[in-house]
C-alpha cells in the first residue's frame, strides 16, 4: 500500500513489545510499519549490538588488563 504523502511502500510487520519473540500472546503483538518497528526496536537492537561485540572481544582474548 502507498504511503501518503510519499507515495512510497508501507510494509506491516508485528512487534514484539516485550522484544521476545517466542512470546506470541497477543497482549504482546502489536502491527507497526516497518519504520515505526524498527524506532520501537531502536534501544533493544542497541543494547544486543553491544553484548554481542562484548562477547566477540572476550572470545578473542582482547579484555582488559587491570595494571
Amino acid at each position: 500500500m502507498p504511503a501518503y504523502g510519499t507515495g512510497s511502500n508501507v510494509v506491516l510487520t508485528t512487534a514484539h513489545l516485550d522484544h521476545t519473540p517466542e512470546n506470541c500472546e497477543d497482549e504482546n503483538l502489536k502491527a507497526m510499519c516497518q519504520g515505526c518497528h524498527l524506532h520501537y526496536d531502536r534501544d533493544h537492537h542497541a543494547e544486543t549490538r553491544a553484548a554481542t561485540k562484548a562477547a566477540a572481544v572476550v572470545l578473542a582474548g582482547q579484555t582488559e588488563i587491570d595494571l
